[in-house]
Formats: C-alpha cells, structure tokens, sequence
C-alpha cells in the first residue's frame, strides 16, 4: 500500500532558501536530470514533434532527448555567448538541433510553430533574480509569447519548485485561457551529503503540464489537476487557492525531513500522518521523539506502535508522556506510531513491511539507510479496537462510540469527538454479563454474552472531585436519606449522572445538554437512564436556567454542576463556554438556581491563565466563599462555590470537607452497587486550596 506523508509541523523555511538559491548550480542539478524527467517528458512529448527548448541551462536535457530520437529541437536563450558554447559542442555531433539567441518575451517564430515548449527553472529564474520591479510585464511577455508560437493541443512544460510567487502567475494566465492545467511532483530524491554529517536541502520539483486548447466562452470552469505522488490517482481542484494549499502540504512535509535528518529541530510536538494513498483516509500518525538517554551508542533508532485503541491514553496522546516511552525505549529517536481506525492491520510483521522504507525518510542523521530498525510494541497483539456506532450532531461535528482494550487487559468504551483531534468525551468499563443460555432442556444451547456497562466505575479525577462535591453541602447525609436535588449542565456520556443515580438513591437530577445526538448516545449506548430520578433535557443550558430563573417557583438545587466543553476554539479555555462565568449568568445561578446552603460546582478547563483567573476572579465576586482542586497531570481544575461564607478558618474548612468525603465514601460502598475499589473518593479532597 502507498503511503502519503503530510505533517502537524510548520517550520521557518526563509533562511533554508535564502542559503540554497545561492548555490546556482546546485539550483540547476536539483530540477532534475534527463533520467528523472523522461517519463514524464515522453508521455507528453511525441519524437517527432518540433520542440523548443527555454535556457541554455536545460541544454543538456535537449541534448539527451535528440540521443534518443527527438531531432526536431530548438535550443534558445537570450546569453548569446552561451548559444555560440552550445553550437560549438553539438554541431557535429547533433547536426540537426538548432540554436537561437533571442529574448524569451520577444521571440521571432511564426505563430503555432511548435509541438511542445520546455521550461526547466527560467519561469523561477525571471522570479528569483529579477530586481527591476517589472517582473509581471516580463512573465506576461513570456507566457503570451508561449501562447502565440505554441501549436492548438501542444503543451507547456514547466519545470518549477512551485513557490507559491511561480504557482499563482502560471495557474492563473493558463486557466484563464482555457488551457487545462496538471501538476505532476517528481519522486524525492535522498539529500545529499554537505560533508559535516549533514543533509544537503534538496527542494520537491513539480512539473507543470499546460495543455493549449481554444478559448470557448461557455467554459467557465477551469481544468486544474494534481498529481503530487507516485501510484496516485490525478484529482482535480476547483480553485488555485486548493492547488497551492496542496503543493504546500508536500513542501512542508519536505522541510520538516531535512531538519529532523539535521537535528536542526528536535523539540516536542512533531508529527507525520500517513494517509492511503487510494482513499486519502490516515493510517499512520507517527510522532518524532528525540532522547538524550539512548542506552547504548548503536542504538539510534526505532519505531515503537501503540497498540489500536490506546493512542489516547495520556502516555501515547501527551509529549510528556510520549518522552517518557522513548526514555525507557533507550534510543535517541522513537517514531511513536498511532494506529488510526477505520483500518485492518494482519499483524506486526504485515505493518514493519508497510512503514519500512517511509520510517527511514524521519531516521537521525547519519544512520546507514540499510540500517534495521527495530519495532517495539507491549504485550504480544496489536490492541483492540471495535467501532460500534458513528454518529455526526450540528454541536459535535462527527463523533463514534468504540469498544477498546486498555492496558491492564479491562474492556472500554469511550465517545470520541474526531474533530477535537480524537478527544475522548466520554469513558466507561464494561463488564460481561453471565452467559445466557437458550433452548430446551437436553438440546445444544447456544451460549451467548451481553455487555454491561460498570456504573461504579470513574475514569477521570475530574468527576471523582464532581461527584464528591457533594460532600462539601452541609447537613448532606441527612440530604442523601431524604432527598437531594442536582442539576448537572453537560451530559457527555452520562458518567458522572449514572454514577451518582446508582450509589445515591435519594439523589433527584435534572441534566442537561444541548446536543440531542448525544443524549441518544448516553441513552443508548453508555445505559443512561431516564426516569423520575432522573430527567434528560435536550436544551441550551443557558436558556434551561434562565427559564427556571424567570418561573422563579421557589424549588433550588442543593448541587448546581457546570461541566461543559466550549466549541470556540479561538477562545484559550476549553470548558466552559465563556457565557456560562459571565458575572451576571453566575449571580443569577447564585440567587434564583442555587440553595443557600448547596454549593455550585464548575470543571474549569484553561489553557490561557489570565483568562484563567479572570474566571476565579469573578466567581469570587459573586461566591463569598470558594475551594480549588487540581488533578494531577491534567488541565482541569474543579471549583466549589458556596453561596454563604464560611464561619470556619480555612483549616477547619478543609478538615471538615475531608470527613465529609470519608462519610460519602461509606454510604456509597453501602449502596446495591458497591464502588469500584479504584474509586476512593475520601481521598480527593487531599489537594483542595481555600480562596476567600
């Protein structure tokens, strides 16, 4: 299977180019030779036909293409003294190839004279060197001269880099005149040694094919073709805009192999997607990680795959935790590939033969490129992954509910939002029910397994501190034997709710979510319940408490909990949405939601800390009395807020919230469904810090 590469990085390519063009021969040696051309050049050249050659520069190629037949060419270039050194040198031995001395804008053919025109590198020469200010007359002089002496069906060949100052003009001129246009990117070829131990920079070379056909006014839309790897398919483009993006994509993926070939970049955060080339779907992610800790001086470089359906789990989905897997691997650079779904992968051995040769493209300089690399991987399978249901809301984007293996041998099942780069949302343990057995006494029975989901079970620290907050109302025992009333703002999958709904029976919840795609999720996938315990509202959250705000009908909620996840990504906090901490929204949640003596929970998700304390700093404002708890190796930080003051020193405060959590942990391991001996939620409440 072909592999197409692109990359997550966007590196610094001025000074890499500013140094290679002023190699000048080194410019003209890396668009490629006759050897490197001449499939191309003979698909769409015929021998016969009467060709003109731009630049005494790609004489050498005219040259090669008369040795095998091709008679009718015409070298010209505007170096007089560089046309008499190529007559010179082929007069005898290449009697019939012409030579003319002449400007590429002023040219002295009679119109439709040539088959076929061939350019390698003068349309980027004009660009490059040109300081007169007047390069678009000079362009538009040379493209309207390749239109006039051109043949109807012959064909402009331009060999270019395909800088985005090249692709624009010639894209644009030749659309514009109802040529169709197709872009072919010639095969990489290795860098070349500069000879400290480093890789040379070799840029991708495209070769444009523009086809001459007659203008017709009632064809508006334009030809534009691409076809950027070798055994892929060509596939049209609608705009220049999308050529260019795709051409971006290729050199791009181009300058991140020379730097990491140059050690010249080798922080965290690097990664290359391999997508098929016959579906364009990704195959492969594979991140680049550096380390200083290689235990032996031999041991390079090596790839290490992440089992199918772990490769959101913090080590495999974090640079932190990703630096610690190439550490313990011992070499001084691991590829750690992520298996993608929506893919079958036989076996280890069937993915080495796959990635072999495109791993060795990403390897630290100066490795041998016969070198073996080494495949590791944990345990002795590829994991488990089984998709069970895909889903696409006007909220979400697309999301799928999958079955996966964890680590420790337990089976998952998690609701992954795919356009947050595989965020996982939700997270619940499976638990197999007994066998059942069908048909009559003294029959074969058919033995058949349902799953269950385990609603004792709490994946995240996040949602032990949420459903332990409750710990923090006072007079709450007595609350959990008469009734308790919950509001929840964000349902996800339904985790927090059902975990609360099973080991809580005097607890009554109102939920909320705006999405109705994933209410049904919840509902039918993660064994969300619906019921006078527990009611499901598909609704803004914003305009749920406001209305209730507005009836004003005297009920309150002992536990108001906002854990929902933001859409805006131009904004740097992720949960909640910036309208739900608005002063004015809190203090009506405060005085028309909340019970004076519940507390108000919220998971607040920040990456930009201004923001960040902004948000503490006005529920402050409205809250007199409010409790911080972080979770180890997340961004989540979970915030109480109490509509009262607290008549006790913070450290009586603490101390009081910390037996309080002791007593729930008792009432919920004395429920029907005891919980899961992970889930110690007296111990949570350990890192609260008191903001008065």
């Amino acid at each position: 299977m072909e592999l197409l590469p692109t990359s997550n990085a966007h590196v610094d390519s001025k000074d890499v180019w500013t140094r290679f063009l002023k190699q000048k021969e080194k410019i003209i040696e890396c668009y490629g030779d006759y050897p490197d051309l001449c499939g191309l050049l003979h698909k769409y050249i015929k021998s016969a036909d009467h060709a003109l050659v731009l630049g005494a520069n790609n004489s050498t190629v005219g040259e090669s293409l008369y040795d095998v037949g091709y008679h009718s060419l015409v070298v010209v270039d505007s170096n007089e003294n560089a046309i008499k050194k190529l007559v010179a040198k082929n007069e005898n031995k290449r009697p019939e190839m012409q030579f003319a001395s002449m400007d590429f804008g002023k040219m002295t053919y009679d119109d439709d004279s040539f088959n076929a025109i061939l350019d390698r590198g003068t349309v980027d020469s004009l660009i490059w060197q040109d300081k007169s200010g007047d390069i678009q007359e000079k362009l538009s002089g040379l493209f309207q001269q390749i239109h006039r002496v051109l043949k109807l069906a012959g064909r402009f060949i331009c060999v270019s880099f395909a800088q985005d100052d090249v692709v624009k003009p010639v894209l644009e001129y030749f659309s514009n005149e109802g040529w169709p246009v197709r872009i072919h990117k010639l095969p990489d070829k290795e860098q070349d040694d500069s000879g400290d131990g480093k890789k040379e920079f070799r840029p991708p070379v495209y070769v444009f094919v523009c086809t001459k056909f007659k203008k017709m006014p009632q064809m508006t839309k334009k030809i534009l073709e691409v076809c950027l790897h070798d055994n892929q398919p060509t596939k049209r483009y609608d705009t220049i805009d999308a050529i260019q993006g795709a051409i971006q994509e290729t050199q791009q993926y181009a300058m991140v192999r020379y730097n990491i070939q140059n050690r010249n970049q080798t922080e965290d955060g690097i990664s290359v997607v391999l997508c098929n080339s016959t579906t364009n779907q990704p195959r492969y992610t594979l991140h680049v990680v550096n380390s200083a800790s290689a235990k032996r001086a031999h041991q390079k470089f090596a790839i290490f795959i992440v089992p199918e359906g772990r490769e959101t789990e913090w080590l495999f989905a974090s640079d932190a935790g990703r630096s610690i897997v190439a550490s313990q691997a011992g070499f001084q650079r691991v590829l750690i590939t992520c298996l993608h779904r929506d893919n079958t992968y036989e076996n280890l051995d069937a993915i080495k033969k796959e990635l072999s040769q495109k791993v060795m493209e990403l390897a630290p300089p100066g490795l041998d490129s016969k070198h073996k690399v080494p495949f590791l991987t944990i345990g002795d399978d590829l994991g488990y992954r089984e998709v069970r249901y895909r889903g696409n809301s006007d909220f979400s984007g697309a999301f799928v509910v999958e079955d996966v293996r964890s680590g420790e041998g337990a089976m998952l099942r998690r609701l992954v939002f795919l356009s947050a780069k595989d965020a996982v949302q939700s997270e619940v343990r499976l638990l197999p029910e007994k066998p059942k057995k069908k048909g009559k006494q003294g029959s074969e029975m058919e033995t058949t397994q349902v799953t269950q989901i385990d609603t004792s079970y709490l994946a995240c620290g996040y949602q032990r501190f949420q459903v332990v907050g409750m710990a923090t109302i006072p007079q709450f025992q007595s609350l959990l034997e008469k009734r308790l009333d919950m509001l929840i703002i964000g349902l996800g999958g339904g985790i927090i709710p059902m975990f609360i709904y099973t080991h809580f029976p005097k607890v009554y919840l109102d939920v909320v979510d705006i999405d109705p795609a994933i209410v049904d999720v919840a509902k039918n996938w993660f064994g969300c319940v619906e019921d006078e315990r527990m009611i499901l509202h598909a609704e803004d959250g914003v305009k749920f408490i406001a209305e209730k705000a507005k009836q004003d009908t005297g009920h309150r909620y002992h536990d108001v909990i906002f854990d929902i996840d933001s859409k805006d990504l131009s904004v740097g906090m992720s949960c909640p949405p910036k309208v739900f901490v608005e002063v004015e929204f809190l203090q009506m949640v405060k005085d028309k939601i909340l019970h004076p003596q519940g507390v108000f929970q919220l998971n607040l998700v920040a990456r930009d800390k201004e923001l960040k304390e902004q948000v503490i700093q006005d529920i402050k404002s409205v809250f007199p009395t409010v409790l911080r708890g972080s979770i180890e190796d997340t961004v989540n930080e979970i915030i109480y807020a109490f509509p009262h003051a607290s008549p006790l020193s913070d450290a009586q405060l603490k101390e009081s919230v910390k037996k309080a959590a002791v007593a729930m942990q008792k009432i919920a391991k004395s429920s029907s469904t005891p919980v899961d001996p992970e889930t110690d939620l007296s111990k949570v409440l350990e890192g609260l810090v008191i903001q008065c």
